[in-house]
């Protein structure tokens, strides 16, 4: 019972620190983000937890298989005219073990040594823009770093990718780049969608980067992202996260690489989803 009584000790101080969440429709760009700001002396971010698409479904769904049984148990011991409750979980309580569960992850990421030196605890999971009201409610404080990337340049590479790891399933589902560049475009809408309504209605809590600048310019990005953490921007330590980040998670990005993939009915087709979501992102729109 003591040690059960400090582990929530401790859950309740980290509970008290600033969180931020890196998230994307893409990959590209994320793992760069984390692994600056986990080189700042005052910010933990790990990842990936898949708290929301792995965890939090897993949770729920034991929850939900619990309170049936216990419907059920209840149900069997009033018509024996026994006495007893069988109540089951409610949705506050299914809220307090998700967020319970993260905490218990985020406190094995920080050594008790440590604890008094991190201002900021992150973690990246890109899938997480899919389910930021979740989080929302979880941690009300939270912060959310959305790394954006051109979403034509995206679906070339994912269709590389699938390609060469597809063993005939996804050349049957998509028997042309232009069928795939069209279901791409309308998931990558919703998914940049949903990141940038959380902005509009929690300006101060979302920083959107585009995975371009970093390339190009990456210490004034950088030295924002800092700022947006609330802790320090000094130029050595802006310039040591910039130095970690492309050791460890280099930008292997070919900006306009999908100008040699689409063809003009794939243009058109990703253009019909998305063409105002690239004008909005600064992505040029070409014919």
């Amino acid at each position: 019972m003591e040690e059960y009584l400090k582990a929530h000790d401790r859950l309740g101080r980290l509970l008290k620190k600033d969180f931020v969440f890196v998230v994307g429709a893409t990959r590209w760009g994320t793992s760069w983000v984390q692994q600056c700001l986990d080189t700042h002396p005052k910010v933990l971010c790990k990842g990936e937890g898949h708290f929301t698409d792995s965890l939090f479904p897993g949770l729920a769904k034991l929850v939900d298989q619990y309170n049936q049984d216990a419907e059920r148990i209840g149900n069997r011991m009033q018509l024996a005219g026994l006495p007893g409750n069988a109540a089951g979980f409610t949705f506050d309580d299914v809220e307090y073990l998700m967020r319970t569960a993260v905490m218990l992850m985020f406190q094995r990421w920080i050594p008790d040594d440590k604890e008094d030196e991190i201002a900021c605890i992150g973690e990246k999971t890109p899938e997480h823009v899919l389910s930021l009201e979740l989080l929302d409610r979880l941690f009300p404080e939270m912060r959310i770093v959305h790394v954006v990337r051109d979403g034509r340049d995206e679906a070339a590479s994912a269709w590389d990718f699938n390609m060469g790891i597809s063993k005939g399933e996804f050349p049957r589902r998509y028997p042309s780049f232009a069928d795939f560049a069209e279901t791409f475009a309308r998931n990558w809408s919703r998914s940049v969608g949903a990141a940038r309504r959380f902005g509009r209605l929690n300006r101060r809590r979302y920083y959107q980067i585009r995975a371009e600048d970093l390339v190009e310019e990456p210490a004034p990005i950088v030295r924002r992202l800092f700022r947006f953490c609330d802790v320090e921007d000094k130029e050595d330590i802006v310039q040591a996260g910039i130095k970690h980040a492309y050791q460890i998670a280099p930008l292997d990005l070919d900006p306009g690489v999908w100008k040699r993939r689409f063809d003009d009915d794939a243009t058109r087709r990703f253009h019909r989803q998305s063409g105002e979501l690239l004008k909005l992102l600064n992505y040029t729109v070409a014919a």
